[in-house]
């Protein structure tokens, strides 16, 4: 009788933790779907009824951070610890807490103390370790190394471990890697929706000419998961300015399955925005702002921003601009929000200081090069619109200086933009660099013989000299095409002979060359009799300019 009261104990014991482990594995589907409200409502039931579970206390933590709320997690890994000593799992949930803090250095000794607790042989501890340094401030080689490290374990079966290695791939702009990496996820688990879409994402980044790949993966994620938020999500975004149709039948999909609130209701508000009726989205920011208060969502204040701008009301505008700005951390503000905010600075009296403040902020938060570049060029288009060329010439250096390799369109426009700004010194230098990346085309030369002669205006340290020689070198290989270019060379070398050198007869030979390209300029005309008449008096020798 005692044998078989045993076995029903174990029996119920058994499904207890079944129950709790299926249950445990439902709260991260949550996280995975981005619905963290009903995430960490259920963890902390979960937490409540059993509040000695090291992992139920790890996954209420990363649910808070996924939800930006870093403090409550930091509280819940607390009290964690509290009850569980030095638990791993916890002490990489602080130490993920710490790196968001910037704590770096107390995050790493927290992740090492869990590693050596374990032995290295604790493949949850180990992806816990890389998730967190996929993070704010992590480090993503650290992160590969350890995820690496968890694949080599006895019984390693983790689609997870290669989906967080993809992350920290992404994140090291190394496409290749990431794919490989979420690839190898679906090897273990060809039905994680999570990898799919992680492929997709890395594909969906690189624009419409990469549409039919990600829409693959992206189904393929709804395909193996019906109830995949992310997969709707981002279908619902892509959408939204190109086919508005298309964008509200996602994201009646996606609102069936989200967690409701402000932040839904935020995205259906949008909606108007996306169907350009602005002052109907205006309209359902302000029934928002009455319905949640301090509670709304702040992107209702970058939807009422935006809503204005495009009926032209720049004041109102920027100043919710400024209010959304001052509601969300920094780094969830995209590159694009600072650019539309310096565009409604540059329209707005007293505001215009603003500008660069923006501008700045636009390029330190993309995390392209493509994209910073973009930015300084929108900065150039939105100055010239000003007609202010000392802030156009400014923001066109901007564009050569964020790239890593500057274009050559770029490196021109600076040079020309500094020139017309009267910067013939920082012209030159950016012409000097033209002409060193591409030293067989006339243009480098030539503007570095122009700016340079501006700055020599006498002419006596001879500066531009060399540049006008070698660009009429270059340009007489095509007299046509470089033929008003070439009689500005020419000049200006015949009165540096002639004034400088006092070398009559080089000085014709060059006003010969304009009459040969313009027989009816009447100044080389004139020019080259006046100093032909001298030369000859003089026997050929000159003796005067």
């Amino acid at each position: 009788m005692t044998k078989i009261k045993f076995g029903i104990v174990a029996m119920v014991m058994l499904v207890s933790n079944l129950v709790f482990a299926q249950s445990l594995d439902d709260a991260r589907k949550l996280i995975e779907y981005q619905r963290y409200a009903s995430a960490v409502e259920t963890l902390e039931k979960m937490a409540a009824a059993s509040a000695s579970s090291p992992d139920v206390h790890y996954w209420l933590g990363q649910a808070h951070i996924e939800a930006g709320s870093a403090e409550k997690a930091k509280e819940v890994y607390r009290k964690g610890l509290e009850a569980n000593g030095s638990s791993p799992i916890l002490l990489v949930g602080m130490g993920h807490v710490e790196l968001l803090e910037g704590k770096v250095n107390e995050a790493r000794q927290r992740f090492e103390t869990a590693i050596s607790l374990t032995k290295a042989k604790d493949i949850n501890v180990l992806n816990a370790i890389g998730k967190a340094n996929v993070d704010k401030n992590g480090d993503l080689d650290y992160a590969i190394e350890k995820l690496t490290l968890s694949t080599t374990i006895k019984g390693f079966k983790e689609a997870d471990v290669y989906i967080n290695m993809g992350n920290a791939y992404r994140k090291k702009n190394d496409g290749g890697g990431a794919v490989k990496a979420y690839q190898n996820a679906l090897t273990i688990n060809p039905k994680s929706a999570l990898a799919n879409y992680r492929i997709g994402k890395i594909y969906l980044t690189q624009g419409k000419d990469q549409e039919e790949l990600f829409t693959k993966f992206f189904n393929d994620a709804i395909a193996a998961d019906a109830k995949f938020t992310p997969a709707y999500y981002d279908f619902y975004v892509y959408f939204f300015f190109r086919d508005v149709y298309k964008a509200k039948t996602y994201f009646n999909q996606y609102k069936e399955l989200a967690d409701k609130g402000s932040a839904l209701d935020y995205e259906e508000a949008s909606l108007s925005y996306a169907a350009s009726e602005f002052k109907e989205s205006i309209a359902k920011a302000d029934e928002l702002l009455r319905k949640y208060g301090a509670a709304v969502d702040p992107r209702v204040y970058r939807l009422k921003a935006y809503s204005h701008n495009q009926l032209a009301d720049s004041v109102v505008a920027l100043t919710n601009m400024e209010v959304y700005f001052s509601k969300v951390p920094e780094d969830q503000i995209s590159s694009e929000n600072w650019v539309i905010a310096a565009e409604l600075a540059s329209k707005v009296a007293g505001k215009t200081a603003d500008f660069d403040k923006y501008v700045k902020k636009a390029i330190a938060s993309d995390t392209s090069e493509k994209g910073r570049v973009n930015v300084a060029r929108k900065a150039v288009a939105i100055f010239k619109k000003a007609g202010d060329q000392a802030k156009v010439a400014e923001w066109a250096i901007q564009a050569v200086r964020v790239a890593n390799v500057p274009s050559k369109v770029d490196i021109y426009n600076a040079g020309f933009e500094n020139f017309k700004a009267g910067q013939y010194l920082m012209a030159d230098s950016l012409f000097d660099m033209y002409k060193t990346r591409f030293p067989k085309e006339v243009y480098g030369y030539y503007w570095c013989f122009r700016s340079l002669s501006v700055v020599d205006s006498t002419m006596e340290q001879g500066l531009a000299i060399e540049d006008a020689t070698k660009f009429i070198e270059l340009a007489e290989v095509d007299k046509a095409k470089n033929k008003s270019t070439l009689i500005t060379a020419y000049g200006y070398l015949a009165g540096y002979q002639a004034n400088i050198k006092k070398d009559f007869a080089s000085a014709i030979a060059f006003l010969d060359k304009i009459i040969a390209l313009d027989p009816a300029n009447a100044d080389a005309v004139k020019n080259r009799d006046i100093l032909q008449k001298a030369l000859d008096k003089s026997g050929g020798k000159a003796t005067g300019s």
